[in-house]
């Protein structure tokens, strides 16, 4: 009997072994004009994806290459689906168009382009994925892309387009998932969230551009207080614990839309904690809040957002009935070197509250430094129910009613004089009465000129310094992404960068542009 158990015992471990050796990895073909019976060659591709994506074809270390055209539904190729495919670091899945941007995946608005359930270590790059409106699929949805129940996922360089607008469906959704990054992606003609990041944990979404492009349809999914046309949020953490939204854009040109939401609804035991929104723009944010913290449910701290971090955020070109950023029952956030430009009619600033749930005044603390508020019909600082609370090197300009409570508070340094940002809406440009003039002579207000890598800065420029224009990929197989005036190719020319009178600083782009790694959870091979 001891015999038979050390034999079995090495024969368990031998198999462990040979699953933790990394496989050959190889590179495979599919194309909607292949076949099956073909060995998956670039002369001879695959036809369809569950045919293809198998662990005696494309599997953990392997690439599977997509080449032009359309693929889903209106074809017999099917969609991307994987599911309980465990892959490691190094050792990664990767599905990719051959052609950036110029392999389609349609999906008719009942399920989704592309679905990754209860896996880890794949890649998504560089594929056009649309949904389409289904008033007939209300409850299954219609998402270009969903995540459940997964790890680390990269997905890069794509455009969505278009989640069944009868439904709450978003452009792509992260659910139950830890791990993933969300980087250079476009996203078109959405009602709900561009990103959502539903329960989920260190999910970083860089450099993401959202515009609705009249998201909300006549009798089609809406939310209260949402006008037709418009669409949710960038990146909705609902509740997302230590997430990052940074560099990234909500357009608002077409219709209104909000740069972000932390929902504190604890779901799943997940809290609204340590997340961080850097370096981001929401531009003509015509709709609700431009950022909204939110408590929610329960009057606890489980349901209070907490430890999060707002830098260097631009809320610029605004007219909204809404508040600019409005942080409700916040404990220890921190709102640090931000611009708020209002035209039109407007809420409050900032605005920092407290409600039946979530954290009790006492509980609550808010810290706001380095930051520009101009232009607003509403208040442009205003806060109550945080009995701890801060704020330091303030410029309230040319608001209906600077700050409240009235200074001096606990203001300091605050001023109500014009900050002299003349043109800029991203950066403090020389001769301002805001250019080093905060902490540690710092710009007071937002600078968006560089990247940040997993919440931190770094010296590689975020624009071309020659063009100025924002890292865009390839158009889509349909252009959808190269509409003049509404698409992320140019929205340099709205924003003023590098031209309509803001020049680059001196000498932008000229020095050091090594990037920081990314963590090993998320790095790809």
């Amino acid at each position: 009997m001891m015999r038979i158990r050390v034999i079995l015992s090495l024969a368990i471990l031998l198999a462990l072994c040979v699953q933790a050796l990394p496989a050959l990895s190889a590179t495979y073909y599919i194309s909607p004009t292949g076949s099956d019976a073909n060995p998956g060659t670039l002369a001879k591709p695959w036809f369809t994806f569950a045919y293809a994506i198998d662990p005696a074809r494309a599997s953990c270390g392997d690439t599977l290459l997509l080449a032009n055209g359309t693929y889903g539904d209106g074809t017999s190729t099917g969609k991307i689906s994987i599911s309980k495919l465990i892959c490691a670091a190094g050792n990664e899945l990767t599905i990719r168009a051959m052609n950036q941007r110029q392999a389609k995946i349609n999906d008719d608005g009942s399920s989704y382009g592309v679905h990754i359930r209860n896996s880890a270590y794949i890649i998504i790059d560089g594929l056009y994925v649309r949904s389409n409106d289904n008033p007939n699929s209300i409850t299954t949805y219609g998402r270009p892309v969903e995540i459940t129940q997964s790890s680390n996922i990269i997905i890069r360089n794509n455009v969505f387009l278009n989640p069944n607008r009868y439904a709450n469906a978003h452009s792509l959704a992260i659910l139950y998932s830890q791990d993933v990054l969300v980087e250079d992606n476009e996203s078109y003609v959405f009602h709900r969230h561009c990103v959502t990041g539903w329960d989920s944990t260190r999910v970083v979404v860089r450099r993401q551009y959202c515009n609705p492009r009249g998201g909300r349809i006549p009798g089609g999914w809406t939310a209260v207080g949402s006008p037709p046309g418009s669409g949710d949020a960038v990146f909705s953490m609902y509740p997302c614990k230590d997430c990052i939204l940074e560099n990234s854009i909500g357009d608002g040109t077409t219709n209104g839309m909000f740069l972000n939401e932390m929902n504190a609804t604890f779901g799943s035991g997940v809290l609204m904690s340590g997340s961080k929104v850097l370096g981001s723009i929401c531009y003509k944010c015509d709709v609700l809040n431009g950022l909204f913290p939110n408590s929610r449910k329960v009057a606890d701290l489980n349901h209070t957002p907490q430890n999060i971090v707002i830098r260097d955020v631009a809320i610029v070109d605004w007219s909204s009935a809404g508040q600019g950023i409005k942080c409700q029952d916040c404990v220890n956030a921190v709102i640090d070197h931000v611009t708020i430009l209002g035209t039109g009619l407007t809420g409050n600033g900032i605005q920092a509250f407290d409600s039946a749930f979530g954290g009790t005044p006492a509980q609550n603390s808010i810290s706001i430094t380095n930051t520009i508020v101009k232009g607003v019909t509403g208040t442009g600082l205003r806060i109550s129910g945080h009995n701890t609370w801060s704020g330091d090197e303030i410029h309230s300009n040319g608001n209906s009613v600077a700050f409240s409570p009235a200074l001096p508070s606990n203001w300091t340094n605050a001023v109500t004089t014009d900050p002299g940002l003349g043109t800029c809406k991203l950066w403090v440009p020389t001769g301002a009465a805001a250019k080093g003039a905060g902490t540690g002579g710092s710009d007071i207000g937002a600078t968006i000129l560089y990247r940040y890598i997993n919440g931190v800065l770094t010296s590689t420029p975020l624009w071309d310094p020659k063009t100025g224009e924002f890292p865009h990929g390839a158009p889509d197989l349909d252009e959808t992404n190269r509409v003049k005036g509404q698409s992320l190719f140019d929205i340099h020319t709205r924003l003023n960068v590098n031209t309509g009178g803001c020049s680059f600083p001196k000498n932008y782009g000229d020095g050091d542009t090594k990037q920081p790694a990314a963590p090993a959870s998320l790095r790809a091979s």
